[in-house]
């Protein structure tokens, strides 16, 4: 026998209870890591996500509440982005929602969402391709009516030390000059001899490495994903690759030795790629090489205000 919602006991609810065993107003209390479905494009149309996971807090301006309204939160996150496409119009809407939803409350309302961004990416000679994902972070902060977007994208890379490079330079020389000393040789010779497992003398150590690059975004609009991502691939000139075939392998073998650098010469790199970054507003660098010679990692960071032009 079913009940009308007339019939329901009125059940009781705490948070509205003044009584707080400490008073005090809190800047941020609200839910992380909650799942949620949604697509996310890139300005071209492509779907670049399909689901997310956010992170939602409100401030407690009252000292004497005892809580916020923890499950309007979760409400208005489903109704606003579950199955839907995220766009400046449907955030900006939420942010404020979430501010109203606390009755009085709250004044301010943080909101990040992080997804793994998936592109296609060719390969550098053949045909092949395949996906590469990026992590990427959207924090959007309403403060009464003015909002605030950052984002975050972490994009990984190959690295070749410099130093390494040169020893391994001198390494050969040193192999050739004892191998070929007081004989006549052609080029035919040298190049068999290179080629050979005998002219593998040493090789430069390459590692795994990351661009995390943050950027406070000039006005509350979604940014380009895939501009932002393309111009730090393209500053650092060694992406990692997807799909590959021999001929895709050892021309990224030759990028590497083309292009060695070590954490200062990336971070450098990125930091002038985005001083002018017409999307942005200010930026934060951080490249890690995942060391292959050490056990342990090397880092550098950098940061600025965009000059505009």
């Amino acid at each position: 026998m079913s009940s009308s919602a007339s019939n329901v006991p009125s059940l009781p609810d705490i948070t509205t209870e003044k009584n707080t065993q400490l008073g005090g107003k809190i800047d941020q209390v609200g839910m992380a890591g909650i799942a949620i479905p949604l697509s996310i494009k890139s300005s071209s149309g492509q779907l670049l996500a399909s689901q997310a996971t956010v992170d939602v807090t409100v401030s407690l301006d009252d000292a004497d509440a005892k809580g916020i309204h923890m499950s309007r939160l979760y409400n208005l996150l489903q109704s606003h982005l579950s199955n839907q496409t995220l766009t400046t119009d449907t955030l900006k809407l939420l942010m404020l929602a979430l501010i109203q939803s606390q009755a009085g409350l709250s004044s301010e309302a943080i909101l990040t969402l992080h997804a793994d961004l998936v592109l296609l990416r060719p390969a550098l000679i053949s045909k092949a391709s395949g996906y590469q994902s990026y992590k990427m972070a959207i924090t959007a902060h309403q403060q009464k009516a003015h909002l605030n977007l950052t984002l975050a994208i972490s994009v990984p890379y190959s690295s070749t030390c410099p130093c390494s490079a040169s020893l391994s330079r001198k390494a050969l020389a040193d192999a050739f000059t004892q191998k070929f000393k007081d004989k006549s040789i052609d080029a035919e010779t040298v190049s068999a001899w290179l080629a050979s497992k005998e002219g593998s003398i040493a090789t430069a150590h390459a590692q795994r490495s990351f661009a995390d690059v943050t950027l406070t975004l000039r006005d509350p609009e979604l940014p380009d994903y895939t501009d932002i991502i393309d111009l730090i691939e393209n500053t650092l000139g060694t992406p990692l690759q997807t799909a590959v075939k021999r001929e895709d392998e050892q021309a990224f073998a030759k990028r590497n030795a083309e292009n060695l650098m070590f954490v200062e010469d990336a971070v450098r790199r990125l930091h002038n790629a985005f001083s002018t970054y017409y999307q942005a507003t200010y930026f934060h660098v951080k490249v890690e090489h995942q060391e292959s010679l050490h056990a342990h990692d090397a880092i550098a960071q950098s940061s600025g205000t965009v000059i505009q032009r």
